[in-house]
């Protein structure tokens, strides 16, 4: 199961001048494979269309960006 904590926190440790997966691990504290699997998955997520979120009355709908 991803932790969403884990995903922001390891987001907000990568620089923009970059950093390499072993330093992200050492400063994050993770296993290398957590740090692999987070990567993926938020360069996965990166590659689709962003998604949008609305209340609507009580409900919470949510939509692809055209």
């Amino acid at each position: 199961m991803v932790s969403t904590e884990l995903v922001l926190k390891m987001m907000d440790m990568i620089p923009d001048s970059g950093i390499s997966v072993h330093q992200l691990t050492c400063k994050t504290c993770l296993d290398h494979r957590t740090v692999r699997k987070y990567l993926d998955l938020i360069t996965a997520i990166q590659e689709r269309q962003k998604i949008y979120k609305a209340q609507v009355g009580l409900r919470i709908l949510v939509k692809r960006e055209k």
